[in-house]
């Protein structure tokens, strides 16, 4: 059994207010996406890369992993996530019983303690992701107005790594290539049972400038 590393990585910073591939926006002069590779590998647990990269942008990605700390397969990515997804499985070579990493370039602190227990959950189930609990109070909203207040004790944030046997996801990518699922456990979850494994709230997703300060503040923290 191999675990492959799927890593789609062709959207774009608009949040940013930057017009380039958010995987390549810095993080204390190094790429989000090498940041989250180099956690990924630290894992000891994943044996290939594939990174789905944005159309026309190889150069620019191949010059940024020059540095990876294992060979790295870029394959052109989707207009969507889900084909960004769908186009690295295909590419990555997977057996049945190979088990298929999907992390976000952009969960650039996630921690390689909880990758590996998130792989050892899925190989042990068929499918595993990282979340955390849920500490706000969430409201659900109609037409403006709270229309009820959810009950949060078991509600989780779900985040990556998510994690599913290849004879599971490979199938279900292709079933639901048109569906555009926030996530990727989203399309096997009424057939097989997902482990939940809880992470640090570190493992932000980087989406509007000031997660950048918070994740430098957090590497200056444990490097310093």
């Amino acid at each position: 059994m191999a675990v492959l590393a799927l890593i789609p990585a062709a959207g774009f910073g608009t949040r940013f207010h930057d017009s380039g591939p958010k995987a390549l926006v810095q993080l204390m002069g190094k790429p989000l996406l090498l940041h989250s590779i180099e956690r990924l590998f630290a894992s000891g647990r994943v044996d290939r890369f594939v990174v789905a990269h944005p159309a026309g942008h190889r150069e620019a990605f191949e010059a940024a992993l020059v540095d990876a700390p294992a060979p790295i397969l870029l394959v052109e990515g989707g207009l969507t996530r889900r084909a960004s997804v769908a186009a690295a499985a295909r590419a990555a070579g997977a057996g049945p019983e190979d088990l298929l990493l999907v992390h976000d370039a952009a969960r650039p602190l996630v921690d390689p303690v909880e990758v590996a227990a998130v792989v050892d959950a899925a190989e042990a189930s068929g499918a595993a992701l990282a979340a955390f609990s849920m500490i706000e109070t969430v409201k659900r909203v109609s037409e403006g107005r709270v229309a009820e207040t959810v009950p949060r004790s078991d509600l989780v944030a779900a985040s990556t790594p998510q994690v599913v046997r290849a004879s599971i996801l490979l199938p279900a990518l292709e079933r639901e290539l048109a569906r555009e699922a926030t996530d990727d456990v989203e399309l096997v979850e009424k057939d097989v049972p997902v482990s939940v494994v809880l992470t640090s709230r570190w493992n932000l997703k980087i989406t509007y400038p000031e997660d950048l300060v918070w994740a430098e503040a957090f590497l200056t923290r444990v490097t310093g």
